[in-house]
C-alpha cells in the first residue's frame, strides 16, 4: 500500500493540472445540482417494526386523513386583541378555514365546530393539522401557503405560531459565523504548527473543496430520500476537522522530507508513502466505524452515519489526491510568508524529554490516567434517554414559542397527544342511505356502520385510560366500521420522564388488560411521542451489536494496519475509556444541569436517545485517528532501532506537537457548532469536542506512552514473526571523524 499511494502522490504532481481540472468539474457540477435539485431535511416517516407503526398502519384503513405529517398551530392574543373577541375569532375561522382548502392539508382541527377538536381559551387557540402523503413530500412551499393561509388572523393583531413539523421545516439547518469562528481559530492553530501563513492555508482549502462536494451531494440526496436535518450539521463538523488533520500530517511530513533535501516530487512521494498511509488506515477506520450505524435499526441514522461517511470519505480522497496536486504546484515555495519568531521545529525537544519522563514513571502515569477517565465516566452511570421533542428546542426557535403557549394555556401534555387504534374481528357493513351533509374535509366514511363491539372497546379504552395516574384528558372514541380511535393527553411535558413511563404503562399492563376483555381486538399506541419512544427503544435494543461490529472492524484495521495483537486490543480499550468520560461530561451537562445555561439552554434536559449511538461510533473513529498517526510513527522507530522505549520517545517526539494541533482544530471546530439551536447537535459537538481533548492529552500523551513502555517488545508481538535487529553502533573512528567534523 505504501508503495501504491508513493506513486500515487507522485504521479499527481505531475499531472497536476489533471487533478486540477478534475476536482473543479467534480465541485462545480455538485455544487450546482445541489442548489438546483436539492430537496428538504426532514424527519423519518416510519419505523418498521414498531407499534407506533402499527397503529399508522391500522389508522390508514379507516382514518387515512390522520396519517399524515402534523403541524401545530398556535393563535394567541394581545392585551388589545384576544381569541375570545368575536372579530378576532372570525379571522381565526377564516384562518383555518383557509388551511383546510390547501391541496397538502388532510385533516384541520377546528374548536369552533362543534366535535371537529381542537382546543381555546380566552388567551390562546391551538389546533391540529394532519398533511397528506409523507415527511418527504413536504416541502418550503407548504410553509408559504400555510403562513398566507393564517394571514387573516395576523392582520387582525394576533400572534401565529407553527410547530410539528412546519417547524422543521422552519428550522432547516443553517451554516452561520460561528462555524466561520471555528475555521478562523483553526487557521490560527495551523499558523502556530507550520510558522508559514502559505503551508497553514493549504490545508484549510483543501478540506473546504472536500466539503462543498459532500454538502452539495448530501442536499442533492434530500430530493430523492429522507435525509435528516442533522445529517448536514454531523457531516460539516466530521467532515471539516477530519479533512484538516489529515491534510496536516501530509504537509507536516513533506516539509521533512524538503528539509533533509528531497525535490518535491520525492518528497511528495515520502510523504505519501509515510503520512499518507497513515491517513488511509485512520480515514477507512473512521468511515468503517460511522458505516456501522446502519445497524442501529433506524434508517434515518444509517443515513446520517452514511452523510458523515462521505464527508470523510472525500476529504481522505482529497488528502490523497489534491494535496499532492497542490504541494507539487507549490514545490519549495510552501514556507513563504513565515510567522516571525515562530520555530515550531523546536518543541519536538520538548516533547521528547516529557517522553522519557513518563517512560521512567510509567506505573504512576498509568494508574492516574485511567481512574481521572473513569472518574470523567461516573454520570454515564445515570444516563438517561430522552425524546425529541419541540419543549426542549432553544426559547428564540418559533416551535418552542409555540409550545410555551400550549404548556401554559392548556397543560403541557396537549401539544403532543397519544392516539388509540383500536380494531375489532368482524365484516365491515355499509349503511345504505347515508344521510347527506357536507363533511369536513378529511372526516371518516361515514357509509361505514360503527360495529357495535369496536364501540363497546372504544368505551372500556376511554373508561380505563381515564383511570391511569398521569393521563389528563381522554376524548371520546370515533368509530368507523370496525374501527376505534380516541385521544389521550397526558399530563406532563413530551420530554418529561413521567410521560415516557406513562407510555410504557399503558402498553405494558392497561392495554393488555383491556384486549383480555375483548378476544381478538388488536390496540395499539401511536402518535409522534411514542414514536420517539419506539425509536429510543429500538437504538437501545441494538446499541451491544453496533459497539461489536465497530469495535471488531476496528480492530481488524488495526491489526493489518500494525501486524500486532497487543496493539489494537490496547487501542480499542483507550477508545472506550475516552468515549466513556466524553458521555460522562455530556451527562453531567445536559441531563444535570452543569452549566448549560451557558450553552444557550434553559433546562436541564435527557440525552437525545441516537446521540450516544452516533456519539460512539464518530469518537471511536476519530480517536482511532491519533491512534494510527502516533502508533505509525512508533512502530517505523521500533522496526528501525529494535528499542521498545526510545522508539516511543522519538514517536511522541515527531508526533505530538500534530497531534495537539489537530486535536485544537477539531475542539474548535466541533466547539464552533455548539451555538447551533438544536440541541441535537449541542450533543454532539460538546460530546465530539470533550473526548478529542481527553484523547489528544490523557490517552494519547499519558496512557499510551505509559502502557507501552509497560508492555515493551510485547506491543509488537506477531505469530511468527522475529524482533527486529538493531543496527550495528558505529565504528569508534566513524564517531570521532564525525564528531571532527561537527567541530569544525
Amino acid at each position: 500500500m505504501a508503495r501504491f499511494l508513493e506513486r500515487l502522490g507522485r504521479w499527481c504532481v505531475r499531472r497536476r493540472r489533471l487533478v486540477f481540472a478534475a476536482w473543479l468539474l467534480v465541485i462545480v457540477s455538485t455544487v450546482i445540482a445541489g442548489i438546483a435539485g436539492g430537496g428538504m431535511f426532514v424527519q423519518q416517516s416510519s419505523l418498521p417494526g414498531t407499534e407506533t407503526q402499527r397503529a399508522v398502519d391500522t389508522l390508514r384503513e379507516d382514518f387515512p386523513a390522520m396519517t399524515g405529517p402534523t403541524a401545530s398551530v398556535v393563535f394567541t392574543g394581545t392585551p388589545e386583541v384576544g381569541p375570545s373577541d368575536w372579530r378576532a375569532a372570525l379571522t381565526i375561522g377564516e384562518s383555518i378555514r383557509n388551511i383546510g382548502r390547501l391541496d397538502r392539508v388532510a385533516f384541520t382541527e377546528n374548536p369552533y365546530a362543534q366535535g371537529q377538536g381542537g382546543i381555546k381559551t380566552a388567551r390562546a387557540v391551538m389546533i391540529r393539522v394532519n398533511l397528506t402523503g409523507d415527511m418527504g413530500d413536504v416541502s418550503a412551499a407548504d410553509l408559504d401557503k400555510l403562513n398566507t393561509a393564517v394571514e387573516p388572523a395576523r392582520m387582525a393583531g394576533l400572534d401565529v405560531k407553527f410547530g410539528g413539523i412546519v417547524a422543521m421545516i422552519l428550522n432547516q439547518p443553517k451554516g452561520g459565523p460561528q462555524e466561520g469562528v471555528g475555521i478562523a481559530l483553526a487557521m490560527a492553530v495551523l499558523l502556530l504548527a507550520f510558522g508559514s501563513y502559505l503551508a497553514a492555508g493549504i490545508p484549510i482549502l483543501v478540506s473546504l473543496c472536500g466539503m462543498a462536494i459532500a454538502y452539495s451531494a448530501i442536499h442533492l440526496a434530500a430530493a430523492h430520500t429522507e435525509v435528516h436535518p442533522t445529517a448536514p450539521m454531523v457531516a460539516a463538523m466530521l467532515g471539516i476537522g477530519a479533512g484538516i488533520d489529515y491534510a496536516l500530517f501530509i504537509v507536516t511530513r513533506y516539509r521533512q522530507q524538503l528539509a533533509e533535501g528531497d525535490d518535491p516530487e520525492t518528497a511528495v512521494g515520502h510523504a505519501m508513502a509515510h503520512s499518507g498511509h497513515a491517513v488511509l488506515f485512520a480515514g477507512g477506520t473512521v468511515v468503517f466505524a460511522i458505516c456501522g450505524l446502519f445497524l442501529s435499526g433506524i434508517a434515518f441514522i444509517g443515513r446520517i452515519g452514511l452523510a458523515s461517511a462521505l464527508a470523510v470519505g472525500l476529504m481522505v480522497l482529497a488528502a490523497l489526491t489534491l494535496l499532492p496536486a497542490i504541494l507539487g504546484a507549490l514545490g519549495t515555495r510552501i514556507d513563504r510568508y513565515k510567522l516571525p519568531r515562530v520555530r515550531p521545529d523546536r518543541s519536538s525537544e520538548r516533547w521528547a524529554r516529557w517522553g522519557r519522563h513518563v517512560d521512567r514513571r510509567a506505573w504512576p502515569y498509568a494508574i492516574f490516567g485511567t481512574l481521572l477517565l473513569l472518574v470523567l465516566a461516573i454520570p454515564t452511570l445515570s444516563l438517561r434517554f430522552g425524546v425529541m421533542a419541540d419543549s426542549l428546542n432553544s426559547p428564540k426557535t418559533e416551535s418552542r414559542q409555540a409550545y410555551d403557549v400550549v404548556a401554559k394555556e392548556f397543560g403541557a401534555g396537549h401539544y403532543s397527544p397519544f392516539l388509540i387504534v383500536a380494531k375489532v374481528p368482524g365484516k365491515v357493513e355499509r349503511i345504505k342511505k347515508p344521510p347527506k351533509v357536507k363533511l369536513p374535509k378529511g372526516a371518516p366514511d361515514i357509509t361505514k356502520k360503527p360495529d357495535a363491539k369496536a364501540t363497546l372497546l372504544g368505551q372500556d379504552l376511554r373508561q380505563r385510560f381515564s383511570e391511569v395516574p398521569g393521563v389528563a384528558f381522554v376524548g371520546d372514541p370515533i368509530v368507523s366500521g370496525t374501527t376505534t380511535m380516541l385521544t389521550v393527553i397526558p399530563e406532563g411535558a413530551p420530554h418529561d420522564k413521567e410521560t415516557t413511563d406513562l407510555v410504557h404503562r399503558l402498553r405494558g399492563s392497561d392495554i393488555p388488560a383491556v384486549k383480555a376483555e375483548h378476544p381478538g381486538a388488536t390496540v395499539y399506541l401511536g402518535g409522534e411521542n411514542p414514536a420517539i419512544i419506539d425509536m429510543a427503544d429500538t437504538v437501545g435494543d441494538r446499541m451491544l451489536t453496533v459497539v461489536v461490529a465497530v469495535v471488531g472492524v476496528a480492530l481488524l484495521l488495526l491489526v493489518i494496519a500494525f501486524r500486532s495483537v497487543l496493539v489494537p486490543l490496547k487501542a480499542a480499550l483507550m477508545n472506550l475509556l475516552s468515549i466513556g468520560a466524553s458521555f460522562g461530561v455530556v451527562t453531567a451537562v445536559f441531563q444535570w444541569g452543569w452549566g448549560v445555561e451557558l450553552l444557550g439552554v434553559d433546562q436541564a434536559i435527557p440525552i437525545m436517545s441516537f446521540v450516544p449511538l452516533f456519539m460512539f461510533a464518530l469518537i471511536f473513529g476519530l480517536s482511532m485517528d491519533y491512534e494510527v498517526f502516533l502508533l505509525s510513527r512508533i512502530r517505523e522507530e521500533y522496526q528501525r532501532s529494535g528499542d521498545p522505549h526510545e522508539s516511543v520517545v522519538t514517536g511522541i517526539a515527531a508526533t505530538a506537537r500534530l497531534i495537539t494541533s489537530a486535536a485544537l482544530i477539531m475542539i474548535f471546530v466541533f466547539a464552533s457548532f455548539v451555538p447551533q439551536p438544536d440541541p441535537t447537535v449541542k450533543m454532539m459537538a460538546l460530546g465530539l469536542a470533550v473526548a478529542v481533548a481527553v484523547d489528544a492529552t490523557i490517552v494519547r500523551l499519558m496512557l499510551v506512552p505509559a502502557l507501552m513502555s509497560l508492555l515493551g517488545h510485547a506491543n509488537w508481538w506477531w505469530p511468527g514473526a522475529s524482533r527486529p535487529v538493531p543496527p550495528a553502533p558505529p565504528e569508534p573512528e566513524a564517531v570521532e571523524k564525525r564528531e571532527l567534523e561537527h567541530v569544525s
